[in-house]
């Protein structure tokens, strides 16, 4: 986490504001992360034909973490060239991304055959806790290097960030080599392409939550979430409308983790007895209303202990916590489905599918996010809005996509859930 929450925390979205990245550009940084996913299939066949899927996904990530110090060394090695830096940092980041890629699928696919399948709600729960605890430490550590740079457009805090964020992410890999890996269930030798791609669509429930989570990871993404954590454009409207120094632009990161943290660990129990589809066609019910409050942000400064700080921070990091809890809670929701509707045989390459499908879906959201952003920031917010802000549309585009098109697959997952419920 001490790496993970500079790519989808404050860091990276601020330092492209800092390189004076457009929108757009912005929107397509993010598309890259989820476009990226498409190269995990052609990973998946290959690395189902290895003995051992932990190696395959180190050499892979090795370069990927490598990678994330690019934006330290770009304003090194191009010191006169400033209105290209963001062109160079993202190139070197959608690299990396499809570095990353290329051993998602294996891991993925090795988390699944070690978690009991019977308790797989509580292991989540208990991860996510500790997940939340590192993206609370790490996100409140890069918030105040970056604040104390030594001047607004100073690169030298970031430099610093994305060194750390490369460290810990080698860090991370070598710690997973110590991580036990079952053996994986062999694909039969002589199988046609098409039919290993073709077989995961024949096991009940993978089609609906394929689709549903294509279209909520693309909602998502259309307000810059990524992971289920607030990141890109949430961070950057805080930072230029509300006036939010880098620290306080993360503190509705720091909050949402937090919210997190609190409500997983009710929220295993609740999926092992009610089943992840019942819970997470009310999370998806739920989640876009609390995103609303966007909409009561308004202008002006709190004090707070003597502190000072915009009253649309301390507002958004108070609702962040139900955000956080709500949102992570599909994430958890999302892991738990997989393992139920995936195949133990070609389970790499249907895990593949699943997450290229939604990374697909997250892509043009996020493309979208930041050209309708970049649009309306352009021509101006539309009449019948009132003054309001481009990032406050996104919000009610985000909240049409989940109702209209998510929740009505979540409610056959739900009951394909309860089945397997009664089985089990």
């Amino acid at each position: 986490m001490l790496w993970l929450c500079v790519p989808i925390g404050a860091p990276l979205p601020l330092l492209m504001q800092v390189v004076e990245a457009s929108s757009t550009q912005l929107g397509l940084l993010s598309a890259s992360w989820q476009a990226a996913m498409l190269v995990q299939i052609p990973a998946a066949l290959i690395s189902e034909r290895m003995r051992r899927r932990k190696f395959f996904w180190a050499a892979a990530c090795i370069p990927h973490r490598i990678l994330w110090g690019a934006p330290a060394l770009i304003p090194i090695l191009l010191p006169e060239q400033r209105a290209q830096w963001p062109f160079w940092i993202i190139a070197s980041l959608s690299l990396s991304n499809v570095f990353a890629n290329l051993g998602t699928a294996s891991w993925s696919s090795w988390m699944a055959d070690i978690v009991p399948a019977e308790t797989a709600g509580a292991f989540w729960s208990l991860r996510q806790r500790a997940v939340s605890a590192g993206l609370i430490v790490g996100t409140a550590w890069y918030g105040w290097i970056l604040d104390h740079q030594t001047s607004p457009e100073s690169m030298r805090g970031f430099q610093w960030v994305f060194l750390l964020c490369a460290l810990f992410g080698i860090s991370d890999i070598l710690v997973h080599l110590l991580v036990d890996e079952p053996a994986p269930a062999r694909v039969a030798d002589g199988i046609p392409l098409r039919e290993r791609l073709r077989a995961p669509f024949k096991t009940p429930g993978f089609g609906a939550l394929t689709l549903a989570m294509a279209f909520w990871t693309g909602a998502q993404s259309l307000v810059g979430y990524t992971l289920a954590l607030p990141g890109f454009f949430s961070m950057v409207h805080l930072h230029s409308s509300f006036g939010a120094n880098y620290s306080q632009a993360s503190y509705l990161f720091i909050s949402a983790a937090l919210g997190a943290a609190i409500f997983s660990n009710k929220l295993g129990a609740w999926m092992d007895k009610a089943g992840a589809g019942a819970v997470m066609q009310r999370l998806v019910f739920w989640a876009p209303i609390s995103l609303l409050t966007w909409w009561l942000a308004v202008p002006g400064e709190a004090v707070c202990f003597g502190h000072r700080f915009p009253l649309a921070v301390g507002w958004m990091a108070v609702t962040g916590l139900v955000q956080g809890g709500l949102y992570v809670g599909t994430l958890l929701c999302q892991f738990r489905l997989t393992q139920m509707h995936m195949p133990n045989e070609g389970r790499t390459v249907a895990m593949a599918l699943h997450w290229s499908l939604a990374g697909l879906g997250g892509a043009v959201g996020a493309f979208c996010g930041g050209w309708i952003k970049g649009a309306i920031e352009t021509a101006g917010m539309p009449a019948f809005l009132g003054g309001r802000y481009a990032y406050d549309v996104l919000v009610l585009l985000h909240l049409l996509l989940a109702w209209c098109c998510v929740l009505p697959l979540c409610r056959k997952l739900a009951r394909a859930d309860l089945s397997f419920l009664r089985s089990a």
